[in-house]
């Protein structure tokens, strides 16, 4: 098994997880809160939408240059 691929793939699920948490979070939060906390909620979304980004940016180029080994 290849470690790294399976720890990528684990790493992507989680950010899904937690990014569609959020998402259910900001919907519950305009239907029963008036939407306070949305704009927070919305910021840390990003946060990890970037986070996630970044990371996979860094992989994706790890993995062009060890195949052109």
């Amino acid at each position: 098994m290849n470690t790294e691929a399976y720890d990528l793939a684990t790493f992507s699920r989680e950010h899904s997880k937690y990014l569609a948490a959020i998402m259910r979070s900001i919907q519950l939060d305009a239907k029963h809160n008036e939407g306070r906390n949305g704009a927070d909620l919305a910021e840390l979304a990003q946060y990890l939408a970037d986070d996630m980004n970044g990371y996979m940016d860094s992989e994706a180029e790890r993995i062009r240059r060890e195949g052109g080994k």
